[in-house]
């Protein structure tokens, strides 16, 4: 069918209305008259696949990476980068159809931090052995993608990669996952190995390391050299590898000093940093001068990392959930949340409202679940001052937004 597409919706499709129904159309860009097959409907809604563009938009990339559909990790490379920020802040508003009116204005006003491409400094590839390709695998499939066109990982992986994929097929290691872990600079990195056997030695430029991993990131016997890297930022912080950590090299930095003056604007005494990880935005809070820190990070390797980070810090190796049902007086106290993609269980929901801290800077990586959030806070009686949004996946539809809250009264 051929039709005209008017903007772009949550997760970076094109949208469409053709005989009262919607149609989202992946790959399809704003003002474009494309061609579209239809895959899937229901209730009025289809989501359809491009066949052909009609009419380009002046959206369209005319050199995308060539592997972006193959991979399928990069599903925004046709979009050129100097429309990135309205291009983002349009998905934004596509993922926030049922929010509160007021969080849609604020979207439409707020700063869109754009960042450069080759800013991965975190990897995971899968090992095909039978293939012998080292890579990411297609959409839909357990198929590996060969990425050495790849335009957001770094130099230091695409020149390790052949050597990397030669050592494993030597070593005759069966399927598996390489997790890759570099520094900023992206001048060192460590490795870790997800399956059978030990991880081979090889040369390759700036790999400090290959560690066998196991449940949770702990490190196993059967490695060899260091374990993790560490993030040159005002406060320093060593990431083991297999805990997480932001992945985008360029926006770390800026990050780090946003959060910390969101915090600095806060002047609360205590702050508690609810999915803590290694300790990197509570890090921000400590350069920031807050007092009393509170790290609360279920995964054991990440809180052994985070109190090593932040010496003096209490570190809980505790879900959120369980911190909250005793967290202590909400009275100048600062939340800093980070939660996963599902953002904020109904037992933290819960629980943080329960607590109510005088102030909360939300760090969502999913706009559907931080409207939904958000919508839960401002009905407890929050307000929303500063929203950003950040491009930290460059490429791909995904933007976390950087909020900062109040309680009423607080």
């Amino acid at each position: 069918m051929r039709i005209e597409i008017r903007e772009l919706g949550g997760g970076g499709r094109g949208v469409a209305r053709v005989r009262k129904k919607v149609w989202f159309v992946a790959g399809a860009l704003p003002g474009e008259v494309v061609e579209a097959e239809a895959e899937r409907e229901r209730a009025g809604i289809v989501e359809a696949r491009l066949t052909a563009v009609v009419q380009a938009s002046p959206w369209r990339e005319p050199d995308p990476c060539p592997i972006a559909g193959a991979c399928g990790g990069c599903d925004l490379s046709h979009v050129r980068r100097g429309v990135i920020p309205e291009a983002l802040r349009q998905v934004v508003l596509g993922s926030l159809r049922h929010a509160p009116r007021g969080l849609a204005e604020l979207v439409s006003a707020a700063p869109v931090v754009v960042s450069d491409m080759g800013w991965r400094l975190r990897a995971r590839l899968h090992w095909e052995a039978v293939r012998r390709v080292l890579g990411f695998r297609g959409p839909h499939t357990h198929r590996t993608v060969d990425i050495s066109p790849c335009r957001v990982v770094s130099r230091l992986l695409l020149d390790g990669l052949p050597r990397m994929t030669r050592a494993l097929a030597a070593a005759g290691l069966p399927d598996g996952d390489v997790e890759w872990l570099e520094n900023l600079a992206g001048s060192a990195a460590v490795a870790g190995w997800h399956g059978q056997g030990p991880p081979p030695e090889v040369a390759v430029r700036g790999l400090a390391g290959w560690q066998a991993l196991g449940e949770g990131g702990a490190v196993l016997a059967g490695g060899w050299g260091a374990s993790g890297v560490t993030m040159d930022l005002p406060i320093p912080l060593r990431v083991p590898v297999g805990c997480f950590f932001q992945g985008n090299r360029h926006l770390v930095p800026r990050l780090f000093a946003r959060v910390a003056a969101l915090v600095r604007g806060h002047g609360h005494s205590r702050v508690v940093d609810l999915y803590g990880g290694v300790g990197f935005l509570a890090s921000a809070a400590r350069f920031a001068g807050a007092g009393t820190i509170t790290v609360v990070e279920a995964g054991r390797s990440a809180a052994d990392a985070a109190a090593a980070n932040l010496p003096g810090t209490l570190v809980l190796a505790a879900t959120a959930e369980r911190f909250l049902e005793d967290p202590g007086s909400g009275r100048a106290a600062l939340a800093i949340v980070d939660p996963p993609r599902t953002g904020l269980s109904a037992a933290a929901t819960e629980g943080l409202l329960r607590w109510a801290p005088a102030g909360i800077v939300f760090l969502s990586c999913d706009p559907a679940r931080f409207g939904r959030d958000a919508a839960r806070l401002a009905a407890a009686g929050y307000s929303l001052g500063a929203l950003e949004l950040w491009d930290l996946f460059a490429g791909s539809h995904h933007v976390e937004i950087l909020a900062d809250f109040r309680r009423a009264g607080a």
